[in-house]
């Protein structure tokens, strides 16, 4: 006999790497619905859902009268009960720049 690979053999080569491929792309698929679970139940669960420790709280029965952007500020005219003040942010983080009253 001779060493040339005969098509029953070449198909057999062939469906096995169809078969691994198949097997991968569907490992590939379980390790993506896991990931998507895992985030769901992250987010019903309330993790990651807690407020940076520095970030900005508007004081109770303020109003927010006018807001402006920068690039990483954000700029609030707020109405207190004691008068205006402008509040400027850092968008990073939410922490309070400055506060002119």
């Amino acid at each position: 006999m001779s060493d040339i690979p005969t098509a029953a053999t070449a198909d057999a080569a062939s469906g096995r790497l169809l078969k691994a491929v198949v097997i991968g792309l569907g490992a590939l698929i379980v390790i993506a619905l896991a990931f998507v679970a895992i985030g769901i139940v992250s987010k019903l669960g309330g993790h990651g859902a807690a407020q940076p420790a520095g970030a900005f709280a508007l004081p109770p029965g303020a109003k927010i009268v006018e807001m402006q952007s920068e690039p990483t500020r954000l700029i609030l005219r707020v109405h207190t009960g004691q008068g205006d003040e402008i509040d400027i942010l850092d968008t990073e983080d939410g922490h309070l720049v400055a506060r002119i009253k």
